[in-house]
């Protein structure tokens, strides 16, 4: 059985940006085991003007993970996915509806992904039980920070998606994204 842990996390936009609430960086983490062992994992970030919360950080953390299974080709393989926020996974369950208009286009996306793997099963595990993926989140923080020259340029284009004419705050924009495969 293979297992996908995934994670994410938020962090608002510097006061002193201006850009109003919502406007923020979202690192997110996975780690695909197969026996317990790591055979897959990555991590990376987003940026977002408005509307960037956890919840999308993990749904982006979710997404990331989904599409590396598809490439290592896992459709036909039974698959645990495991994440610490309950929230997403009771509303890819089906337990509980999406009512953020800024999560209705990732859950769909997710439940798109979702529908190629034919023996998948959700599980809710408690976060001192994802520290892989949680690692691997705080990892692509660490990275964009201890980097500052590309942390200010991530904020410069964060703070003028924010103040363009005809810019939409809601995108996400890719800031950092590592896969490695086979480890």
């Amino acid at each position: 059985m293979l297992i996908l842990q995934f994670d994410g996390l938020y962090r608002e936009a510097p006061q002193n940006l201006n850009l109003g609430a919502g406007a923020g960086l979202m690192c997110y983490g996975w780690v695909i085991l197969r026996n317990q062992s790591i055979i897959a994992r990555g991590h990376g970030g987003y940026v977002r003007g408005k509307e960037a919360s956890s919840n999308v950080a993990e749904y982006l953390a979710l997404i990331e993970g989904l599409e590396a299974l598809l490439d290592l080709g896992a459709e036909n393989d039974p698959v645990m996915i495991t994440g610490d926020a309950q929230s997403v996974i009771n509303q890819m369950q089906g337990l509980a509806s999406v009512s953020a208009h800024s999560i209705r286009p990732l859950f769909r996306q997710a439940r798109k992904l979702f529908t190629h793997f034919k023996r998948a099963q959700w599980c809710w595990t408690p976060r001192e039980l994802n520290q892989e993926a949680d690692a691997l989140t705080r990892r692509a923080l660490r990275q964009l920070r201890d980097n500052p020259s590309h942390y200010e340029q991530v904020l410069a284009a964060l703070s003028l998606q924010g103040k363009s004419k005809g810019s939409n705050p809601s995108r996400l924009t890719p800031v950092l994204d590592l896969r490695l495969f086979g480890i």
